[in-house]
């Protein structure tokens, strides 16, 4: 044999032992594989089982669906199942100020959204119900739509909701400021634009949360497009005396949800795993675990086209009715409710159910506004506390007066007797601040109400003495919406209208977060 021959049968002999050994290799890829894929879906599992553990530490409540559905009309029930309503998912959203861990009832809910998912598309469009809308409450009285939550919780809330805009709305999410403020710090902030005017109303604010929350307060020094953290966005959101007063402020609340739906869409599991961590404590819902994480694993699939306010900016007036103070008035309701459902079903020409035109004649009638052929309000009155009225013309064209828009001063306050004086001081009902109606601004004092005793800055509230010089800035500027005193007792002298504001890092005396109970006193 030669050397050629010997050198193929060689060849010959190596080539079934390298295929031999590339099926070997193969098979222990393969092996391998698996392995991995195992392991991952097991690591995968195990992220899921984790992140469901925190997600059941949210604070849920089986409301009663059917109590629900039997404030459902049955007009909106066919239109839900067969008409313009079907595929949209209805959920509401509430924001209160609570520092107590009380998400479910005992305070006003400062923010009233409608979320409105149009199922097929993922598109979504939030509607602000402004909270001093003069509304059936969901059990035919008539009061400010924010009462509703404070009498009876959320499912009174919705059912507020249902009853006066023809809505099918069965789920909610309730959330605390300082749910607000942990969700952006977990994002890293958002940005957003200031005026001069936001920047000194922001930074009055953010101070009173700091103190309350046991944050840090930073400033913010200039106006313009700023990055915010936590803290200072929320502030932002409760800005309400700048120009357009509420309905601005409910503006920058929409502002500041679709910033953070944008930084939340973008964020790595790491960073959504910090807003789980820093919400699951401070949120209230009705909706399960499961319908949580389908809406969290699925955030980037939806998308904010749309937000707005109701009642709509040219289908409100503004009426000041006794005791329920200060009220943004829809003309009508039969009007607006129309309005609604174009702007989120889509729905022209839309008919409003028997109960939204019982309600709206309803609203007219206490609120005493007449309107001319187009629609606009020329006149109406407010009832005073000795249920008496007064008669008010206007030559409104475009009846978007708000709430701040009233001669009446006295509007959202409280008023009790000084121990100090024996005279008659007016207090907001939120914050205990005690306020000069004749110019609308913080006096430096704090007025308790629980115990009857005005306390003055430099002094303790234990203390019975009056401080001489009141010393600072604002305290917690937040409007109320809690019945006012006597609209008609302007003539009384309130507190000193040159006092200087108080301290905005002073503790305040009574607690901001009290629901008013108490009767206004007549001086």
């Amino acid at each position: 044999m030669d050397i050629k021959e010997e050198i193929l049968e060689t060849e010959n002999k190596e080539v079934p032992t390298k295929r031999k050994a590339s099926k070997m290799s193969r098979s222990r890829k393969l092996r391998m594989a698996i392995i991995i894929l195992e392991i991952l879906v097991i690591l995968f599992e195990g992220a899921v089982l984790y992140v469901v553990k925190k997600l059941d530490r949210v604070q849920k409540v089986a409301i009663s669906v059917d109590e629900l559905q039997e404030n459902i009309s049955a007009e909106v029930k066919a239109n839900a199942e067969s008409g313009q309503m079907k595929g949209y998912t209805n959920i509401a959203l509430f924001g209160v100020d609570t520092r107590t861990g009380d998400l479910e009832n005992n305070t006003r809910s400062d923010t009233i959204l409608i979320a409105s998912i149009n199922n097929s598309t993922k598109e979504v469009k939030l509607v602000s119900v402004y909270r001093d809308t003069y509304l059936n409450l969901g059990n035919d009285s008539y009061n400010k739509a924010n009462s509703a939550y404070a009498q009876g919780g959320p499912t009174q809330a919705i059912n507020m909701l249902n009853m006066n805009l023809d809505l099918n709305i069965t789920d909610f999410i309730t959330v605390g400021f300082e749910g607000l403020v942990d969700v952006i710090d977990a994002l890293g902030g958002i940005d957003l634009e200031l005026t001069d005017a936001e920047v000194k109303h922001l930074n009055d604010y953010q101070k009173i949360m700091a103190r309350q929350q046991g944050k840090e307060y930073i400033a913010v020094t200039q106006s313009g497009y700023q990055h915010l953290n936590g803290l200072q966005a929320t502030a932002y959101c409760r800005i309400r005396y700048t120009s357009g007063d509420d309905f601005k402020r409910t503006e920058r609340q929409r502002i500041v949800l679709e910033k953070v739906f944008e930084a939340a869409s973008k964020a790595s599991l790491s960073e959504l795993n910090a807003i789980i961590d820093a919400v699951t404590d401070e949120i209230y819902t009705s909706l399960s675990t499961s319908e949580i994480l389908g809406y969290v694993s699925n955030i980037t699939s939806y998308s904010i086209v749309d937000t707005t306010g109701i009642p709509n900016s040219d289908m409100r007036t503004g009426a000041t009715l006794g005791r329920k103070g200060s009220c943004v008035v829809p003309v009508t309701l039969e009007a607006n409710v129309i309005w609604l459902h174009e702007y989120l079903f889509g729905e022209e020409n839309y008919s409003p159910s028997s109960k939204v035109l019982e309600y709206s004649e309803k609203i007219q009638a206490d609120s005493g506004y007449t309107l001319d052929e187009d629609g606009n309000v020329v006149s109406g009155y407010y009832k005073n506390t000795n249920n008496t009225t007064t008669t008010t013309s206007t030559q409104t064209t475009t009846p978007s007066t708000t709430q701040e828009e009233t001669t009446d001063p006295y509007a959202g306050l409280m008023s009790m007797i000084d121990p100090h004086t024996g005279g008659v001081v007016w207090y907001d009902p939120y914050t205990g601040a005690v306020i000069d109606p004749a110019t609308g601004q913080p006096t430096g004092a704090m007025a308790d109400p629980a115990t009857g005793n005005v306390v003055y800055p430099g002094e303790s509230s234990s203390q019975g003495t009056q401080s001489t010089t009141p010393d600072a800035t604002t305290t917690d500027p937040n409007a109320a919406t809690a019945a006012p005193a006597d609209p008609n007792a302007a003539a009384q002298t309130p507190t000193d209208p040159n006092a200087v504001p108080a301290d905005p890092n002073a503790a305040p005396a009574a607690d901001p977060n009290a629901t008013p109970s108490q009767t206004p006193v007549t001086p």
